[in-house]
């Protein structure tokens, strides 16, 4: 098992030879302060430079490489290489990229180079109107709710309605039967404004009936029920900002 990198060695009391602890700790802050060239390379360099670094990986070769152990630090030094064992916390600099090892592998930082994994980074979302904890989840969070989509549904049997918030904000409902009631899942949070828009397409018999949420409340001089005639056309358009509490709404024919 190779020596940790840390502490440095110290100079006890008495000590004859203070270049061996002394050239110990120089060839330690190498490391630490230099550049790590690669951490997959498993083939022992036939012909190194001085001062060359490397973080050994599982399945090392070579005459002193497959001495050493994985994650080990090897530098290459006046025709030898000495290995250190990583500690918890350190920083090293590998091919430009900072990466600090916690305790089983070396993991990017952000900045000088590196960049965290999203799913790695968390984030305030007191005020976001968003589920999602870390920022990976709060990307795919927010990509679903695309807001320009147009979603399609055939609505072919009598019943209620589910519009489904999170699958954008426009919708074409292609009536074949009467629509006894509408329920609006995912709405946005309260505090986050949201609209929907409805198209209302008739089939060739028309007369189909729509019964609009109980929480929707019309907007002064809108109509408030959809064109009965075959293949008429009515957009609704409703709003809230109160998580889906209630709803405000506006609606009209669409012209022939």
């Amino acid at each position: 098992m190779s020596t940790p990198i840390l502490p440095f060695e110290v100079w006890e009391s008495g000590t004859n030879q203070n270049s061996i602890p002394a050239n110990d700790n120089s060839l330690r802050w190498e490391i630490l302060s230099g550049l790590v060239i690669a951490d997959d390379v498993t083939v022992q360099p036939a012909t190194p430079d001085n001062g060359d670094i490397y973080v050994i990986p599982a399945g090392a070769t070579g005459s002193q490489w497959s001495t050493f152990d994985p994650l080990d630090l090897a530098l290459y030094r006046s025709g030898t290489w000495y290995a250190y064992a990583p500690i918890t916390g350190i920083t090293v600099n590998i091919s430009g990229v900072l990466y600090a090892f916690n305790g089983t592998a070396y993991e990017a930082l952000g900045g000088g180079g590196g960049a965290p994994a999203a799913e790695d980074v968390s984030y305030d979302n007191t005020a976001s109107g968003l589920a999602a904890e870390d920022v990976q989840a709060a990307i795919d969070e927010v990509a679903t709710r695309n807001r320009s989509t147009t979603t399609t549904i055939n609505h072919s049997a009598s019943g209620a309605l589910t519009i489904n918030y999170n699958l954008g904000d426009y919708f074409i409902v292609n009536l074949a039967a009467n629509v006894t009631g509408i329920t609006i899942s995912n709405p946005p949070a309260t505090g986050q404004g949201g609209s929907i828009r409805i198209r209302f397409v008739q089939d060739g018999t028309g007369s189909r009936t729509v019964v609009l949420p109980s929480s929707a409340k019309a907007i002064s001089g809108t109509d408030t029920s959809v064109q009965s005639a075959a293949s008429a056309q009515t957009v609704l358009h409703l709003t809230t900002d109160n998580g889906g509490t209630s709803w405000a709404y506006s609606m009209k024919a669409v012209a022939a």
